[in-house]
């Protein structure tokens, strides 16, 4: 006897029908030969990575989909694809000298809490910039973010970027110098990486610091803007001596704003990863009326350390599904930018198939769509 299923995907998963399948697919090649233009060359990493081996690179951010293989080997479907390629870089590439440019296009699973209803398996487009460091790499991998967006028709973005030392050093010396606890500091960077300003607040003002330092660094996660925004930070912690990493994010908006660039770009503090590997330049990518992030990325100079490769690094990667909710929230069509070309249909006689198919393989040829239909469906596309 039959059982009574309801046919359903599992939640957070979905079909990609053919009108939007193609529309991703041509804004797929767009922003990949958009990232191609500055040498980057493709990669591709397993969907199952060996858990404790990921979690050398760090952690590993929203609960990742887990199971157990023949061989008894926990496993689990990458939550990402930064450390699988640091791994890779490491281990198969470590007698290569680099640097590396590396970009890819691959889907990621992350659990979700049910209520929330958000996607558990999405398409990141991204870059992995390996084997150097500095202002101008920094600098290369914003551009090369903006660049893509921009090749897949956003008009209206802001790349959000700062740098991690300012407050890592600070939550340290509060730590240090100021009767903080470890476990206080690492409560505060978990907010941090969650975006949750209300508990960092709470977590501060409930602390045994003084008075001023609270302001300090809750000044310091609502300082944003242009330029001037690293001058602020920097007249801030000056005091205190926490200015890691100030140099370095001046010296990249520097270069991204002799390139008229800037309006693309704005210094935000309160900027923090979910994942905890980053070691220097932070930046998320947002879009007007679109209520969650669109990327994100950074430099992380220890990770490849973990897998027996030292090397500094810097990357980022965006979500494919969220590109396309900012771009129909900005009155794009689909049909702007489809890959595929008006298809034409060829008769397939019964008497003569071959022939059908010989005339539709010359069309071909010349870039021309074809279709194969029988005589009694003569409809177009």
């Amino acid at each position: 006897m039959k059982k009574n299923v309801t046919i359903v995907t599992p939640r957070g998963f979905r079909d990609v029908l053919p009108g939007e399948a193609d529309w991703r697919e041509a804004l797929k090649a767009r922003a990949m030969e958009a990232i191609a233009l500055w040498g980057y060359e493709p990669v591709e990493t397993p969907t199952l990575e060996v858990l404790e081996v990921l979690e050398l690179g760090g952690q590993l951010g929203k609960a990742p989909f887990k199971l157990f293989d023949s061989d008894g080997k926990l496993l689990v479907l990458r939550p990402d694809v930064t450390i699988p390629v640091a791994r890779m870089v490491a281990s198969r590439l470590a007698t290569s000298k680099g640097p590396f440019r590396l970009r890819y296009c691959q889907p990621v699973f992350r659990e979700e809490e049910t209520h929330k209803g958000q996607s558990r398996e999405f398409t990141q487009i991204g870059v992995e910039f390996i084997g150097e460091q500095g202002a101008a790499s920094d600098a290369e991998v914003i551009l090369l973010l903006i660049d893509a967006l921009k090749a897949c028709g956003l008009k209206e973005f802001t790349v959000a970027i700062c740098t991690v030392g300012v407050l890592r050093e600070l939550l340290q010396y509060l730590v240090e110098k100021a009767g903080a606890s470890e476990d206080w500091r690492r409560a505060v960077l978990s907010a941090c990486h969650r975006h949750n300003l209300v508990e960092i607040e709470t977590l501060t003002k409930n602390s045994q610091i003084d008075g001023h330092l609270q302001s300090v660094l809750l000044r310091l996660l609502s300082i944003r803007g242009g330029k001037a925004a690293i001058q602020q930070c920097r007249d801030l912690v000056e005091e205190i001596g926490c200015s890691d990493g100030l140099d370095e994010l001046a010296r990249t908006y520097e270069i991204i704003e002799a390139l008229g660039l800037s309006e693309f770009v704005s210094v935000d503090f309160s900027v923090m990863s979910a994942f905890d590997y980053y070691t220097g330049l932070v930046l998320e990518a947002y879009a007007p009326r679109i209520g969650t992030v669109l990327g994100g990325g950074g430099r992380y100079d220890n990770m490849t350390e973990a897998f027996g490769r030292k090397a500094p690094a810097a990357g980022f990667a965006f979500n494919l599904d969220r590109v396309m909710m900012a771009l129909l929230e900005q009155g794009a069509r689909s049909e702007d930018v489809l890959s595929m070309p008006a298809c034409k249909t060829v008769v397939v006689d019964d008497k003569t198939p071959a022939d059908a198919f010989i005339k539709a393989a010359k069309m071909r040829e010349f870039g021309t769509a074809v279709r194969l239909v029988s005589p009694d469906r003569k409809e177009r596309r």
